[in-house]
């Protein structure tokens, strides 16, 4: 029974663990270095929780936006008249690296 009750609070602990960081915004690495847990226990219990609710996917996360600002067109993309617009002082192209966890990294380059 002990044993049973052991696991069942350590359930509690990362369910809620794994909200904190949903609710955080931070990513995985980040959140588990503040909580100093490892990522690879945060991903083993992300798919413990999930597989024990009968969900095969992962757990419902709160989605986050991120506001990145505008950024000016320098492509030579045209107006409505077809002329080129461009912006002065204008950055020639953008770099946008998300961290998915997991080891997984999705880079978005426009140049």
């Amino acid at each position: 029974m002990e044993k049973l009750e052991s696991q069942s609070s350590k359930e509690a602990a990362w369910h809620s663990r794994l909200l904190r960081q949903a609710q955080s915004g931070k990513t995985i690495a980040a959140f588990c270095r503040d909580e100093s847990v490892s990522t690879a226990s945060f991903h083993i219990w992300r798919s413990k929780l999930a597989a024990a609710s009968g969900d095969s996917a992962q757990p419902a996360q709160s989605a986050v936006f991120i506001d990145l600002g505008t950024i000016a067109n320098t492509a030579g993309v045209t107006s409505m008249d077809h002329s080129p617009v461009s912006a002065p002082g204008a950055a020639a192209g953008i770099d946008v690296r998300i961290d998915l966890g997991g080891g997984i990294v999705l880079t978005i380059t426009k140049r």
